[in-house]
């Protein structure tokens, strides 16, 4: 079974560690290049990649083009910038077998977003942490320039810090470590503190951002968990801090404890608990 991360588990096999016997430095290089393209940044230029990945001009050069060669990112000449190229798609196509849950996730996000009468976003693991995948706009006044499809790399953000959370922890060092939005005002700075907070979050099954990545926006999340226990998606919904206050909090919530509960039961197979 493979969890959200995207490695196996219970196959008897050990997460191969930076710098270990299993781990290919030069792969790693190339991989990191390939992760920036997302849909809020989808072209890039040899300086930013390099600023970006902290690999210096000719290392990179020589992976972008060994990159081009295979047809994983095309260079166009007008914009001096590369962008994904075809070798890609057979992965993306795999990559869409996440399409059929988000599909049967939705109308679990439509009732959570009617009961609550806010924003409710679904993400699902990525190298880095966490990818939005699907939401439900709230029919209240709140909008959020927040796109399907954008990378979440903050420790404000609740989704992102839960999908960390179920990462084993040599991993959890390597992204905290390597994590360079650190742009939460409110977010706590030592990596230990950091990684006892995710372990508490993940013990009570709940997330909050408590204004910790936007001024002004509360968010609380809760995740949808594979039937051996690992991380499926989590589910988040996002209200403005006014509709945020303790009292009307906790129906909203409860509310969200129930969907994912339900949505771990009848999406996953786990029953809730279980």
């Amino acid at each position: 079974m493979t969890r959200a991360g995207g490695r196996q588990r219970g196959s008897g096999r050990s997460d191969p560690e930076e710098g270990g016997d299993l781990f290919v430095r030069a792969l790693a290089r190339g991989l990191s290049i390939l992760t920036l393209f997302y849909v809020e940044h989808p072209e890039w230029g040899l300086n930013a990649i390099t600023d970006r990945t902290g690999m210096s001009k000719t290392t990179a050069y020589r992976m972008l083009r060994t990159l081009e060669a295979r047809d994983f990112l095309v260079y166009d000449t007008k914009t001096e910038r590369y962008h994904l190229g075809g070798a890609m798609f057979p992965a993306a196509y795999l990559a869409m077998s996440y399409v059929g849950f988000v599909r049967a996730a939705h109308p679990f996000l439509e009732r959570l977003g009617r009961t609550t009468g806010e924003m409710v976003e679904l993400t699902v693991g990525s190298a880095e942490g966490a990818v939005v995948v699907d939401e439900v706009p709230t029919m209240n006044p709140f909008r959020l320039n927040r796109p399907t499809g954008r990378i979440l790399d903050s420790l404000g953000n609740s989704s992102f810090r839960l999908h960390v959370a179920y990462r084993p922890q040599a991993e959890q060092r390597r992204i905290l470590e390597t994590l360079q939005d650190q742009s939460a005002p409110n977010a706590p700075a030592p990596l230990e503190e950091v990684m006892r907070r995710l372990a508490a979050e993940k013990d009570a099954g709940l997330a909050y951002d408590l204004e910790e990545q936007d001024q002004g926006v509360c968010a609380v999340s809760a995740p949808v968990l594979e039937h051996d226990g690992s991380l499926k998606a989590v589910v988040t919904i996002v209200a403005p801090a006014e509709r945020f206050g303790a009292r009307v909090r906790r129906a909203k919530v409860e509310a969200l404890r129930s969907t994912a509960a339900e949505m771990t039961k009848h999406l996953t197979g786990r029953a809730a608990g279980g």
